[in-house]
């Protein structure tokens, strides 16, 4: 189950460009979900932007000041230098991961946290890629290497635990 004192929140890519590219409005209506309710519940945001000089920046609706940003050319943030040292300085093992392209960012992303300890938490309703089959392909490669695949509303809920929760008035608006 996930804690909110032990989970970091990952997106991977939702740059203009390959939002465009992969007409990805309802995944970044659902990415919105997430990112307010980290805000809410103080969860720390990790953004990849890949190669935004050439796929644009993050799409405005999902930035924020309080989110921290690295850029990458590798498919993986891992092979980004310091990122390594960037998500461990969090002490925290469990990671919600969205993004796009599923089947290629994200996943190489979840085969590396995975491989370096970390429980994967994917998104499904929060990924894409431009091609159907190849989204598909990737949700199912992380199911069968560890990642745990989930919902907006399942890791909402799963944060709160309760709905006697502090915050449960606020989160629950997000998914109204």
């Amino acid at each position: 189950m996930l804690e909110i004192s032990n989970t970091i929140i990952l997106m991977i890519d939702m740059q203009e460009k390959l939002v465009s590219a992969t007409s990805a409005e309802f995944e970044v209506k659902q990415a919105e979900k997430i990112l307010k309710a980290s805000e809410i519940l103080d969860i720390p945001v990790l953004v990849s932007e890949q190669y935004p000089k050439g796929l644009g920046q993050t799409v405005p609706s999902l930035r924020s000041e309080k989110q921290h940003y690295i850029e990458k050319t590798a498919f993986s943030i891992f092979n980004e230098s310091g990122f390594d040292e960037i998500i461990k300085g969090y002490n925290r093992k469990q990671i919600v991961l969205f993004g796009i392209e599923t089947h290629i960012c994200v996943y190489q992303t979840a085969m590396d946290l995975v491989k370096n300890g970390y429980e994967v938490i994917l998104v499904k309703d929060a990924c894409k890629s431009r091609k159907e089959f190849e989204y598909e392909t990737g949700i199912e490669l992380m199911r069968q290497n560890g990642v745990k695949i989930s919902s907006v509303e399942i890791v909402l809920f799963e944060l709160l635990k309760t709905s006697k929760h502090t915050n449960f008035k606020e989160i629950q608006q997000l998914i109204k």
